[in-house]
């Protein structure tokens, strides 16, 4: 009897991001004019829902939460984009909003890819990949 692939796959994608912020107005502003996102859907003073300008990335952004205590060096959660841009451009970009950043410099990564990461305004931890 042959298998059915498609019964043996738990997940296929992640359909969107859930980000906990303590000040959704502060965070809404962050990732809309910092990095480019736009808002698809404001339900109110603590939910709404970010889209991203090439349409690969949704953000589901819960207000209202105390910031969790985050170890670097055993727990984290950080979300992996992907730009066209070079990494360089993109840090250079973000180094001149003030933005925190977690390296000098983009590190090169093998494969002609260099990453870098940044935290946004409640330290959640993105990483950036580029050429």
């Amino acid at each position: 009897m042959i298998k059915d692939k498609r019964r043996s796959r738990m997940f296929e994608t992640i359909g969107s991001l859930a980000v906990y912020v303590t000040d959704l107005e502060k965070a809404k502003k962050f990732y809309t004019e910092t990095l480019g996102f736009e808002v698809s859907a404001d339900l109110g003073p603590t939910l709404c829902f970010l889209k991203s300008k090439s349409g690969g990335i949704d953000i589901y952004m819960v207000g209202g939460n105390k910031p969790a205590s985050i170890d670097n060096e055993t727990s984290r959660l950080s979300f992996f984009l992907r730009t066209e841009k070079p990494a360089s451009e993109i840090h250079a970009t973000l180094k001149k909003t003030r933005v925190e950043l977690l390296q000098d410099a983009p590190e090169f990564v093998g494969d002609a890819t260099y990453c870098f990461q940044f935290k946004d305004p409640d330290g959640n931890i993105l990483e950036v990949a580029g050429k």
